[in-house]
């Protein structure tokens, strides 16, 4: 008898089955004592009850409704005005950067013009519109056969490759690129040779310095950005920079290149947010650049005069003031009568600032609606509560009796069987493991109602978990097999760059040491050094224009290139460096250039020849005293061109004098505020002990590097090469 009443006991009074049935029985006696008392009371207390939960709930949900769409509002506004400007800064930096370049060949062309020759000038012809050609313009009465003009751009035809590249690179903001003298005449290179032609079939004058960029490049004596302005030829407007060369300290050229308005109007627009949204740039006057605006306040009037920092609207006003001052924020204003958020940030590279906006109505309506739904559904709720418990209450009270009595019986009888599957179901999710994530629909489980629900979203999860865990598995393997590339890419570039063999450190006449540390995982930056014969020692810096891949592949052809012709030619550094150039232009498929200084070192004598092909000029320290840039005979980049005629540099070297050598990574390293590390901070760097080694020169300077760009994401390559020389007899 005990044993049989212990085993009814587990059956019953163990588990789910045994709580739910002790619940149940102990819910019953408290029902029947006090249900009559409590019914009436309850059904008041309940009814005022949901009023109160109603009430304070939609108070509730309206107040944190508005707060999550203003904190998730603003936070994902911030995040894309700061790409978005970001990725503006990133275009114009660019165009600069190609600019400066451009404007560094220039002045090296006028100022040793007897090593290019005279090209012949066209003015445009119709038949090139579609063509990037060079056509000169000219101002109305002037010659365009002046000896002047001939002369000086002439020359400077000789970069017509490099100004078309800036161009075509550059094609999403670029426009054109013109060389304007200081009487008016201008070098154009673009592809709309027609658009300058007027309706009788004559060309159009053009006078340069009548242009807002000319002026305005040479009133600032930098590069200077233009508002929006008509186009001279086209019809359109545009948006225009300037940036003026000296040599000499007189104005020699002004370069000048142009953005359509329409263009970056576009780009613009696709970084709106929503349907009400619109993005505003503002110059660092306060005036509307560009809009989608057509109308209202910020529109772009005729005049292009307006300040938005000046205007009635003050929410409005202190927005644009702020955005002006290039800060970065996020504030609600009001715009022709509406609200709207708003959120700006600075383009650095023009000064100018990037303003993104989006409707708060937008943005609310729909916190708004959910509230005004969740009060009709609750008010309807209330309603027929009360009147459901005025027509039942009295029968609730005997009704709930024998509800009581019968659910005792049927519990008692029914709830072990119908417990059962999740028993089961139970057994087997605690039997899964990381080897066996699989739970299969039984025929147990089909009891058409949640426990069949909860059974096939289990079987659904585990599907879709197994699913995921194949994707993930795929996707770490291929990215697995992609940076497993990239690293042995990398590795096998760092591998083609020299290192300390015994043939070079067992020599005594010199201490050299080169470092390259790229901005990705492979750069474009190079260095060699190498002896030619046992009184030889060749030496070379690059830095090939460009980044990622490509360059890195560029570097590897340069570097191979410009070893072989000097293993082929000797000392004879300019017939090397111009073989190099001729099969680099002939190979150049990705229209690719690189900047080199080539040099060979004479052991016994210190006599050194070399080339510097567009390349940062050296830091030179004589015999321990301190280090200064010297200037040295320029010559045009490798890759351009296989017409150029490389100048030859000798010099030499005596007992303890010290070259450093180094790529534009190092001098234009930027830190958070977006200024240079410069060659005046370089200079100062190594002149704090010039007694140190090569390696410890190199090391100094980037550790000052690293020191003032202070975390901020390296751009550019870095790399550098020190050479000390060592007089023989001593």
């Amino acid at each position: 008898m005990e044993d049989k009443i212990k085993r009814l006991k587990t059956k019953y009074m163990s588990g789910v089955n045994g709580k739910i049935l002790r619940m149940t029985l102990i819910i019953s006696i408290v029902m029947i004592v006090i249900a009559t008392a409590i019914t009436i009371t309850l059904l008041h207390a309940l009814n005022k009850t949901l009023e109160d939960i109603v009430k304070n709930e939609g108070e509730v949900i309206e107040k944190n409704s508005k707060e999550a769409v203003i904190n998730t509002t603003k936070e994902g506004f911030m995040n894309i005005i700061t790409w978005s400007a970001d990725q503006i800064d990133d275009e114009f930096w660019i165009m600069c950067h190609d600019y400066a370049v451009l404007g560094e060949q220039v002045k090296n062309v006028l100022e040793n013009p007897s090593d290019y020759k005279i090209r012949p000038l066209e003015e445009p012809r119709i038949e090139n519109d579609g063509e990037y050609k060079l056509q000169l313009l000219t101002p109305e009465g002037v010659s365009k056969n002046d000896y002047e003009i001939q002369s000086k751009l002439g020359r400077i035809a000789n970069l017509e490759p490099m100004m078309a590249e800036i161009v075509r690179g550059n094609n999403d903001y670029t426009m054109d690129c013109y060389v304007a003298l200081p009487n008016g005449v201008a070098l154009a290179m673009d592809n709309m040779s027609a658009g300058k032609y007027q309706e009788d079939g004559s060309i159009r004058h053009y006078d340069a310095t009548t242009r807002a960029w000319f002026q305005g490049a040479v009133a600032k004596q930098g590069i200077y950005f233009s508002e929006d302005i008509d186009s001279h030829f086209y019809g359109i407007k545009e948006i225009t920079w300037g940036l003026p060369i000296y040599v000499d300290g007189q104005l020699a050229v002004v370069l000048n290149g142009a953005s359509k308005m329409e263009a970056l109007k576009h780009k613009l627009a696709t970084r709106n947010v929503g349907k009400t949204g619109f993005t505003v740039l503002l110059s660092d006057k306060g005036h509307v650049v560009v809009t989608q605006r057509e109308n209202g306040e910020l529109a772009q009037d005729a005049d292009n005069t307006t300040d938005v920092r000046i205007n009635s609207n003050p929410s409005l006003a202190e927005a644009a003031t702020k955005a002006v001052n290039q800060e970065t924020g996020f504030s609600e204003v009001s715009v022709d009568g509406e609200q709207y958020y708003v959120a700006y940030a600075p383009v650095n590279t023009i000064g100018w600032t990037l303003m993104m906006f989006v409707s708060v109505k937008e943005l609310e309506d729909p916190a708004v609606n959910l509230q005004k739904t969740m009060n009709a559904v609750s008010n309807e709720t209330i309603d027929s509560f009360d009147k459901h418990v005025k027509v039942n209450s009295a029968g609730l009270i005997i009704g709930l009796v024998i509800i009581t009595l019968i659910t005792v019986h049927l519990i008692s009888r029914k709830t072990l069987k119908n417990l059962r599957p999740i028993q089961t179901m139970t057994k087997v999710i605690q039997n899964m493991n990381r080897d066996n994530m699989v739970f299969k629909m039984q025929d147990e489980y089909r009891t058409n109602d949640e426990i069949e629900v909860l059974a096939e979203a289990f079987a659904d999860m585990s599907d879709r978990l197994q699913d995921y865990l194949k994707e993930i598995i795929e996707k770490t393997a291929k990215e697995e097999r992609i940076n497993t590339e990239i690293n042995t890419a990398s590795t096998i570039q760092l591998a083609m760059l020299p290192g300390m063999t015994e043939e070079i450190s067992s020599r005594k006449e010199f201490d050299i040491y080169a470092d390259m540390v790229p901005a990705k995982h492979v750069g474009g930056d190079l260095y060699d050094y190498f002896l030619i014969d046992d009184n030889h020692l060749a030496f070379v810096v690059g830095d090939v224009s460009g980044k990622g891949i490509s360059a890195a592949l560029f570097m590897v052809l340069a570097k191979t290139t410009i070893q072989n012709q000097l293993l082929a030619y000797g000392t004879d550094v300019v017939k090397a460096v111009t073989e190099a150039n001729r099969l680099l232009v002939r190979d150049n498929a990705a229209e690719l250039f690189v900047t080199v200084w080539v040099g060979v070192l004479t052991l016994d004598s210190g006599e050194l020849r070399f080339v510097d092909a567009g390349h940062e000029l050296a830091a030179v320290s004589k015999n321990g005293e301190d280090f200064t840039v010297k200037k040295d005979n320029h010559s045009i980049v490798l890759g351009m061109s296989d017409r150029v005629e490389f100048k030859l540099n000798e010099v030499k070297l005596e007992d303890g004098d010290t070259i450093y050598l180094y790529t534009d990574g190092v001098v234009e390293a930027l830190n958070a505020d977006d200024k240079m590390f410069r060659v005046e901070r370089l200079i100062s760097t190594l002149n704090e002990d010039t007694s140190r080694s090569p390696k410890e020169l190199d090391e100094a300077v980037r550790n000052a590097v690293d020191s003032f760009v202070d975390g901020v994401e390296q751009f550019d390559d870095i790399t550098s090469l020190v050479i000390r020389y060592y007089n023989k007899d001593n």
